[in-house]
Protein backbone atom coordinates (compact mmCIF):
# COMPACT_ATOMS: atom_id res chain seq x y z
CA UNK A 1 0.00 0.00 0.00
CA UNK A 2 1.33 3.41 -0.95
CA UNK A 3 0.62 6.28 1.41
CA UNK A 4 1.02 9.84 0.23
CA UNK A 5 2.23 12.62 2.51
CA UNK A 6 -1.22 14.25 2.54
CA UNK A 7 -2.72 11.10 4.05
CA UNK A 8 0.00 11.02 6.70
CA UNK A 9 -0.74 14.64 7.54
CA UNK A 10 -4.44 13.85 7.91
CA UNK A 11 -3.58 10.95 10.23
CA UNK A 12 -1.35 13.28 12.25
CA UNK A 13 -4.30 15.63 12.66
CA UNK A 14 -6.43 12.72 13.83
CA UNK A 15 -3.79 11.85 16.46
CA UNK A 16 -3.80 15.43 17.71
CA UNK A 17 -7.60 15.44 17.95
CA UNK A 18 -7.55 12.13 19.83
CA UNK A 19 -4.96 13.48 22.25
CA UNK A 20 -7.08 16.54 22.92
CA UNK A 21 -10.20 14.37 23.33
CA UNK A 22 -8.45 12.17 25.93
CA UNK A 23 -7.22 15.23 27.82
CA UNK A 24 -10.61 16.96 27.72
CA UNK A 25 -12.54 13.84 28.75
CA UNK A 26 -10.24 13.21 31.70
CA UNK A 27 -10.43 16.84 32.81
CA UNK A 28 -14.22 16.58 32.70
CA UNK A 29 -14.21 13.36 34.72
CA UNK A 30 -11.97 14.68 37.48
CA UNK A 31 -14.76 16.74 39.00
CA UNK A 32 -16.98 13.69 39.38
CA UNK A 33 -14.13 11.73 40.96
CA UNK A 34 -13.34 14.32 43.59
CA UNK A 35 -14.26 13.18 47.10
CA UNK A 36 -14.54 15.38 50.14
CA UNK A 37 -12.83 14.53 53.40
CA UNK A 38 -16.11 13.30 54.89
CA UNK A 39 -17.07 11.10 51.93
CA UNK A 40 -16.21 7.92 53.83
CA UNK A 41 -17.99 9.00 56.96
CA UNK A 42 -16.52 8.13 60.32
CA UNK A 43 -15.79 4.50 59.53
CA UNK A 44 -12.60 2.84 60.68
CA UNK A 45 -11.43 2.26 57.10
CA UNK A 46 -12.51 5.67 55.82
CA UNK A 47 -9.02 7.11 55.71
CA UNK A 48 -7.68 4.07 53.87
CA UNK A 49 -10.54 4.25 51.39
CA UNK A 50 -9.89 7.93 50.65
CA UNK A 51 -6.16 7.27 50.33
CA UNK A 52 -6.73 4.40 47.90
CA UNK A 53 -9.14 6.53 45.90
CA UNK A 54 -6.61 9.36 45.69
CA UNK A 55 -3.88 6.92 44.61
CA UNK A 56 -6.12 5.41 41.93
CA UNK A 57 -7.05 8.86 40.64
CA UNK A 58 -3.40 9.93 40.50
CA UNK A 59 -2.46 6.71 38.67
CA UNK A 60 -5.25 7.23 36.15
CA UNK A 61 -4.11 10.83 35.65
CA UNK A 62 -0.58 9.63 34.94
CA UNK A 63 -1.74 6.88 32.55
CA UNK A 64 -4.07 9.16 30.59
CA UNK A 65 -1.43 11.88 30.46
CA UNK A 66 1.02 9.39 29.00
CA UNK A 67 -1.59 8.20 26.49
CA UNK A 68 -2.13 11.79 25.34
CA UNK A 69 1.65 12.30 25.13
CA UNK A 70 2.05 9.19 22.96
CA UNK A 71 -0.64 10.45 20.59
CA UNK A 72 1.10 13.83 20.38
CA UNK A 73 4.45 12.15 19.67
CA UNK A 74 2.77 10.04 16.97
CA UNK A 75 1.46 13.26 15.43
CA UNK A 76 4.95 14.77 15.39
CA UNK A 77 6.43 11.60 13.90
CA UNK A 78 3.76 11.38 11.18
CA UNK A 79 4.34 15.00 10.18
CA UNK A 80 8.10 14.34 10.07
CA UNK A 81 7.64 11.29 7.82
CA UNK A 82 5.30 13.23 5.52
CA UNK A 83 7.89 16.01 5.26
CA UNK A 84 10.71 13.53 4.63
CA UNK A 85 8.70 11.77 1.91
CA UNK A 86 7.97 15.08 0.19
CA UNK A 87 11.59 16.20 0.40
CA UNK A 88 12.85 12.84 -0.89
CA UNK A 89 10.39 12.87 -3.79
CA UNK A 90 11.45 16.38 -4.78
CA UNK A 91 15.16 15.56 -4.50
CA UNK A 92 14.76 12.35 -6.50
CA UNK A 93 12.80 14.14 -9.22
CA UNK A 94 15.46 16.85 -9.48
CA UNK A 95 18.21 14.22 -9.70
CA UNK A 96 16.29 12.32 -12.36
CA UNK A 97 15.84 15.49 -14.43
CA UNK A 98 19.55 16.27 -14.12
CA UNK A 99 20.55 12.74 -15.15
CA UNK A 100 18.12 12.75 -18.07
CA UNK A 101 19.51 16.08 -19.28
CA UNK A 102 23.06 14.72 -18.97
CA UNK A 103 22.32 11.62 -21.04
CA UNK A 104 21.80 13.64 -24.21
CA UNK A 105 24.38 16.24 -23.24
CA UNK A 106 21.67 18.81 -22.94
CA UNK A 107 21.57 19.05 -26.74
CA UNK A 108 18.33 20.18 -28.30
CA UNK A 109 17.26 20.18 -31.90
CA UNK A 110 16.23 23.38 -33.64
CA UNK A 111 12.58 22.49 -33.02
CA UNK A 112 13.24 22.29 -29.24
CA UNK A 113 12.88 18.54 -28.98
CA UNK A 114 15.53 16.32 -27.45
CA UNK A 115 17.30 14.09 -30.02
CA UNK A 116 16.81 10.36 -29.44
Amino acid sequence: MYTVPEQLSELAGTCLSASQDVTDAWAGALGALALGAGAAGNTAGGGSFLGAHATATESADLALGRCAAVLEQDMDDLYAVAFDMTTTDETTAATHRAVAAGLDGGARRADGRTPR
